[in-house]
């Protein structure tokens, strides 16, 4: 199961879908597009080593919710790992979004085109 990104405004908003809106303990996140620094697609490993509050972790299955690590907060929405785009934010409440779509070539390009510096 997949989320959905779409775009309002200035804002990119992540819309989780049927039990991952449990699992996560979210229904969207709303992001500043400024908040963005980059998007990457490559494969998230099934890290367990982060502490979770609120989520659920079921390794190789789902990982949904706010996570804790070094880094900062971050927040998954992650069934497939080779499915998931990972949104890197400065300025805001998660340091990183993993969030699993059913095009993450389709929707990184999307992002990196909205983040794109106007050319001259």
């Amino acid at each position: 199961m997949g989320g959905t990104i779409r775009v309002e405004s200035t804002n990119l908003i992540f819309e989780l879908h049927g039990v991952d809106q449990i699992l996560a303990f979210q229904r969207s996140i709303t992001v500043p597009l400024s908040h963005v620094v980059s998007v990457s697609t490559d494969k998230v490993p099934w890290i367990q080593a982060l502490m979770r509050a609120p989520g659920t972790n079921v390794p190789g299955v789902v990982k949904d919710g706010t996570y804790y690590d070094s880094d900062g907060t971050l927040f998954f929405e992650m069934h497939h790992s080779d499915k998931c785009i990972t949104v890197n934010l400065d300025h805001d409440v998660y340091k990183k979004i993993v969030f699993g779509v059913d095009d993450k070539e389709a929707a990184a390009t999307l992002i990196r085109e909205l983040i794109r510096p106007p050319s001259r």
